[in-house]
C-alpha cells in the first residue's frame, strides 16, 4: 500500500450509527438492568459526554470571551438532569455557563445536581428573555437540555414550551441532545449530540454532528 493511500484510510471519517429512540431506550434498560449501572451514574456519564462534545465542536482556545458564555436550558425530566451535569463540567472546563431551569423537579437527584451547580457559583436565570437579541448578545452558545428522546414539546408545557419556542429563533450556535426539539432551518451553525453505537464496540458513547 502506498503512503498516500495509507494516509487516505487514516483520515477517513469514522462511520457512525446513531441510535433511534427505541434503540436508545433498549440500551438504557440493558445498562440499568443487566450491567447494573445506577441512574445517577448514567446521568453523570451523559452530562460529562455532552460537555466534552461542546468542547470538541467549540474549543475554548478558538472562542472570544463572549463566546465562552454558555446558556444551558434544562427541563424537569432526566434530560434536564443531564443538562445540570453538563453545566457543571463546562465550568470545570473553564467555560462560563448559566442555567435556566424554569420547572424544577422534586426528584432528589435533580435537587442534588442543582445544589452542586449552586456551590460552584453557576448562576441561575429567574426568567428567559423573550427578546431573542438579548440572548444572542449575552451568550456564545446555548445547550438545549429540555426534552429527552421521543418527548413532544407539548408534553412539558408552560415555561419549557415557551423556552423551546424562543430557542428556535436564536442565531447563535445551539447544541442539544435531541435535534427535533429546537431544529432550525437554513445555514445557522447548529450542533447536536446523541447516543451512538460504534460498529465494533458493544457499548454506548456520544457522537457529535454539525450542520
Amino acid at each position: 500500500m502506498s503512503g498516500s493511500a495509507g494516509r487516505d484510510l487514516a483520515e477517513a471519517p469514522e462511520e457512525r450509527h446513531f441510535l433511534s429512540t427505541e434503540e436508545a431506550a433498549a440500551l438504557e434498560r440493558e445498562l440499568l438492568e443487566d450491567y447494573r449501572f445506577g441512574r445517577q451514574q448514567l446521568v453523570e456519564l451523559c452530562g460529562h459526554a455532552s460537555a466534552v462534545a461542546v468542547t470538541k465542536v467549540f474549543p475554548l482556545p478558538a472562542l472570544s470571551r463572549k463566546q465562552k458564555t454558555v446558556l444551558v436550558v434544562c427541563g424537569p425530566e432526566q434530560n434536564g438532569a443531564v443538562g445540570l451535569v453538563c453545566a457543571r463540567h463546562l465550568r470545570v472546563f473553564e467555560y462560563e455557563p448559566t442555567i435556566f431551569y424554569p420547572t424544577r423537579s422534586l426528584d432528589p437527584l435533580h435537587q442534588d445536581l442543582t445544589t452542586q451547580c449552586e456551590k460552584m457559583d453557576i448562576p441561575f436565570l429567574s426568567y428567559l428573555p423573550t427578546e431573542v437579541q438579548l440572548i444572542n448578545d449575552a451568550y456564545g452558545l446555548v445547550v438545549d437540555a429540555v426534552l429527552g428522546p421521543g418527548m413532544d414539546p407539548c408534553e412539558v408545557g408552560g415555561p419549557c414550551t415557551r423556552a423551546l419556542a424562543t430557542l428556535k429563533l436564536l442565531s447563535i450556535p445551539l447544541a442539544g441532545t435531541r435535534r427535533p426539539a429546537t431544529a432550525r432551518t437554513g445555514s445557522d451553525p447548529t450542533c447536536w449530540y446523541r447516543w451512538r453505537l460504534p460498529s465494533s464496540v458493544p457499548a454506548a458513547s456520544l457522537g457529535v454532528t454539525t450542520s
